[in-house]
């Protein structure tokens, strides 16, 4: 005999799981260009992202919102600017896609069960599937910026002593950039040909360091652009200075990266000496 929650898990049930079979079978064909050009190893269920892409048009998502562009802009720095959109929208469509997949499954699950404790797990799972894409994404972005990070002190030393034996800025700055193919060298590389194409040095080397998104490189872009207005003298001190100041900012960060990873390791430590303390001390209790 079925409960009353069963009865009253019936009809949302029928209704989530006809909602993903509709879309599933409808929408398919339509939007496999764009699925198929996602990266499998990067989002997991990335063929079903056509889901939460016709939601997101059912609903009239708005991709050019302030909370949109913000997050977009995030993108840019990881992707560029050409591409950050498309990421973006495929960010929010493969959420979609997990929650809305998720859904009918979890409450399949309640149903047959009769426990709605099942409800808060598939709470729980698909909050579980958003993290992972905020999380995934967070950890490319902040890798990207500390790489940058690591690679400008030395960047800055090449170019005080170049700028200092009296070669100009950008002549400093073009044979800097061809010196590595890593993020902060190509992004340099960019502003190198914005700069050959006719782009007004304050106005690339403020776009730089946009694209790094970090507030050493914001501050550098600043300094620049007013050293430039002052003289080469005061460009050069300011250089030297900054230098100076970011190789000691640095060995912080690796010294922070060395506490960071010893605190992770804390923890498995703990659990294994538990272990091992359980499977010492279980002999001598149950013979006691």
């Amino acid at each position: 005999m079925q409960s009353t929650f069963q009865l009253a898990m019936l009809v949302p049930t029928t209704v989530v799981v006809l909602f993903w079979v509709i879309l599933a079978a409808k929408y398919e064909e339509k939007f496999r260009e764009m699925t198929s050009s996602i990266n499998p190893d990067d989002y997991y269920l990335s063929e079903l992202f056509y889901i939460g892409f016709q939601i997101m048009e059912i609903i009239h998502f708005n991709i050019k919102s302030d909370s949109s562009r913000k997050k977009i802009k995030l993108m840019s720095e990881v992707y560029g600017k050409k591409y950050a959109e498309y990421y973006y929208y495929v960010s929010v469509g493969g959420k979609i896609t997990y929650v809305i997949t998720v859904l009918p499954i979890i409450f399949l699950l309640a149903l047959l069960a009769n426990n709605p404790i099942a409800l808060l797990f598939g709470a729980v799972l698909a909050a579980i599937f958003v993290w992972y894409m905020n999380e995934s994404f967070k950890d490319k972005l902040t890798a990207r910026r500390e790489e940058i990070l690591a690679e400008f002190p030395q960047v800055l030393s090449k170019m005080t002593l170049l700028v200092n034996s009296g070669m100009l800025l950008r002549d400093a700055w073009n044979l800097i950039a061809q010196q590595s193919d890593t993020v902060l060298f190509q992004e340099m590389r960019l502003t190198a040909a914005q700069l050959e194409n006719g782009v007004q040095e304050a106005a690339a080397y403020r776009e730089f360091a946009e694209r790094c998104g970090i507030k050493e490189v914001r501050k550098f872009s600043s300094m620049v652009i007013q050293g430039l207005e002052k003289g080469a003298a005061e460009l050069t001190m300011f250089l030297k200075d900054m230098a100076d100041e970011l190789w000691l900012e640095k060995r912080n960060l690796v010294k922070q990266k060395g506490e960071k990873a010893n605190a992770k390791l804390l923890m498995p430590t703990v659990i294994i000496f538990i272990g091992i303390l359980f499977m010492i001390m279980a002999p001598i209790i149950s013979g006691l």
